[in-house]
């Protein structure tokens, strides 16, 4: 309990704008993240399960883009509970409550004293995380690799099978969160640690797994691809999207470089020149990164994901110990080998060195950020820390221990906290401007808008937040089609024929612009052609969430004669057509036609859309290579769009299978459990 209420406290130090109603802005934070779950809660609040996200350009399976986690039990839990904002936050807080725990646990199993413990879990969770504050999946996917690696520690030290059961639904819980990036780190980092502590550093292991310890490696390595199988609901269909993606053939795509966000290996010196040096406001980070070269892969990098810091207190008091002939002998052994070779390992990886050479094996070549495997070295590292504290403080009196322990501590705290401020790209907001969608006068005309708005502007996916789709989308895998040089969204260079053109035929219904389009050479020239200004004015949601200063205005565009959403593909005054009801994962339209027609509507067309007309199934097909299509019988008809994709529903089994598998298991190992043949053949 007093650890856990410090972990609490630690989230009030470094997040308390989090706690008390504020917000984060910048980054990908209002471009990626609070789209996704805005739309993911609202329509749980409506009591529909978001299998499909149409909001985002022409619409995107939700569930496949993983990032929104839409089976991960905690935003289950949270999003339908809480507004969006809040839910972000508390999600935020609650896993650097967890990460910190889960440290801690994991230092205190390997042997470290409580404040080792604390010291290492202090290093990883605030020297790793809050400088990536902007990707909300670096906590929620790191805060489990300590758990997995806690869960086999566990087992190899009692060779009870319950502690592969626990690892199994950690790597479930890990995968379901979206992340698949630091879930495959996870895993390697599990497999090289299994192997060490099994060939190298035999230190307590249980008798059993020492005489079999391959058939022990099996069976953690079985548990593991159980916990696949728990997360089998969400591989199936994002593997699904990865195959009709930008990326379907894995490291290719466009501007796909699996070396981009390395930490070139100049800028290793950070470790030791923090603040002082490469923190320092005088220096403009990004620039100094493009021009470290030397040694270094030539792909592009950041400094968010080129951090790596684990605070110069604990390495004064590492040096301390290593200069001390007394202390040295407690961590020069196969314990600190073993860590010492995963960080070394993790930050050799994450300098893009080893890339050309990796990305040829499974896994390697599929993600970018190789800087991300630092989050070895801030886990090993701290746990070196962590064992060299408790030498250090070993032999004092309890008084000085307390002073010593506090001062590690506080200054640790101190700067840490400071380098997550100017190194990281997100501000903090005392109050967060999402409420103020209620009053943007920009979502107000598009909400009485006669038709179903869609609407072109900066800021991929922000507009979002409106409530209605925009373009261009922005996603970490998406559809083929918004990739393709004849089908993306075109730049926009002003309201050109060929731009209006393009926006009629896409259902472009308004265009949004920080820029007067109806203005050229500094005169008004009047309304464009085939478009009308409807609006000119700051908007108190648009301004602070684009980092536009509050007097500088907004601009809408209404597009004239737009298809919309649904339209006749050739139209005729004889015609009607109306979207009467849009959700998630279902659209009905009512048409009417005196001649046989085609129907259209400007929404993406996927594997797992199906169409009834009147109530019988019917054959939709992809018109102009993006959109839904279906003809008609002549008369008045009703339509009916469904997604129901084949990956989730295939997931869903295996994901059920796996955990009634894992029950199973529990059943004849814990209801049916003989003491003596459990001792003698734990493993077998």
């Amino acid at each position: 309990m007093a650890v856990f209420t410090l972990a609490i406290g630690l989230t009030i130090v470094f997040w308390e704008s989090l706690w008390t109603g504020g917000g984060l802005i910048g980054g990908d934070t209002y471009t990626y993240f609070f789209p996704q779950k805005q739309f993911f809660a609202e329509r749980l609040a409506d009591g529909e399960f978001p299998l499909w996200n149409n909001r985002s350009g022409f619409g995107y399976p939700l569930v496949a883009e993983s990032q929104t986690g839409a089976f991960y039990p905690p935003h289950l839990l949270i999003y339908p509970l809480l507004d969006v904002n809040e839910g972000y936050n508390a999600v935020q807080i609650l896993h650097y409550v967890l990460a910190f725990m889960f440290t801690w646990l994991l230092a205190r199993e390997l042997g470290l004293k409580q404040f080792g413990a604390i010291l290492a879990a202090l290093i990883y969770v605030y020297g790793w995380f809050p400088p990536r504050m902007c990707l909300e999946w670096a906590i929620i996917g790191g805060t489990w690799l300590p758990l997995t690696l806690w869960w086999l520690e566990r087992f190899l030290k009692t060779s009870h099978w319950r502690y592969l059961s626990g690892l199994s639904i950690t790597i479930g819980l890990q995968l379901l969160a979206g992340h698949f990036n630091l879930a495959f780190i996870s895993l390697v980092l599990l497999v090289l640690f299994l192997g060490l502590r099994l060939f190298f550093n035999r230190d307590s292991l249980s008798e059993t797994i020492a005489r079999h310890r391959l058939k022990s490696a099996g069976l953690v390595l079985g548990f593991v691809a159980i916990g696949f199988g728990i997360a089998a609901a969400q591989l199936s269909p994002t593997w699904e999207l990865k195959q009709l993606s930008q990326r379907q053939n894995v490291s290719e795509g466009p501007n796909f470089d699996p070396a981009y966000g390395h930490i070139p290996p100049l800028y290793l010196s950070q470790i030791v020149a923090s603040w002082w040096f490469w923190y320092s406001p005088d220096i403009n980070l990004n620039q100094a990164l493009s021009q470290l070269t030397f040694l270094s892969s030539p792909a592009a990098t950041n400094h968010t994901e080129a951090h790596l810091y684990f605070g110069l207190v604990p390495l004064l008091v590492l040096a301390v110990t290593l200069s001390s002939a007394r202390h040295r002998g407690s961590i020069l052994n196969r314990f600190t080998a073993t860590w010492l070779v995963l960080s070394i390992a993790g930050i050799i990886y994450a300098t893009g060195l080893l890339v050309p050479m990796a990305q040829h094996m499974p896994g390697f070549g599929f993600f970018r950020g190789p800087g991300r495997w630092g989050i070895l070295a801030a886990l090993g590292v701290g746990l070196i820390v962590g064992k060299a504290a408790g030498a250090v403080l070993q032999s004092r009196s309890r008084s000085k221990q307390f002073i010593l322990c506090g001062a590690i501590f506080v200054l640790t705290v101190a700067d840490l906290w400071y380098v997550s401020r100017v190194v990281s790209v997100v501000a903090l907001l005392e109050k967060s401007p999402l409420p103020n969608v209620e009053q943007s006068p920009v979502r107000k005309i598009l909400d009485d808008y006669p038709g179903t708005p869609r609407v072109y502007g900066p800021g991929p996916n922000l507009l979002n937040l409106l409530g209605h789709a925009s373009v261009p989308e922005y996603l970490g895998i998406g559809p083929a089609e918004y990739y393709d040089e004849e089908l993306k969204a075109p730049p926009f260079d002003g309201l050109t024929p060929s731009f209006i053109k393009w926006c009629r035929d896409a259902g472009i219904t308004h265009v949004v612009s920080f820029e007067n389009p109806h203005v050229a050479d500094g005169f008004s020239r009047g309304d464009v052609p085939g478009t009308r200004l409807v609006w000119q004015q700051p908007d108190p949601f648009l301004n602070p969430s684009w980092a536009r200063k509050f007097n500088e205005p907004i601009y809408l565009t209404e597009i004239l004669n737009s298809r919309g959403r649904v339209a006749f593909a050739e139209p005729t005054t004889n015609q009607k057509i109306e979207l009467t009801s849009q959700k998630a994962n279902t659209a009905t339209i009512v048409a009417e036609s005196l001649d046989p027609a085609t129907v259209v509507m400007t929404d993406l067309y996927f594997p797992g859309w199906t169409v009834t007309v009147d109530g019988e199934p019917a054959e939709g097909y992809r018109f102009e290579g993006m959109f839904r299509a279906v003809d008609i019988p002549a008369g008045q008809h009703t339509i009916e769009w469904a997604y129901r994709p084949a990956s989730v529903r295939h997931g869903l089994w295996i994901s059920g299978l796996s955990i009634f598998a894992l029950l199973a298991i529990g059943h004849v190992r814990f209801w049916h459990f003989n003491p003596k043949r459990e001792s003698a053949k734990a493993v077998e």
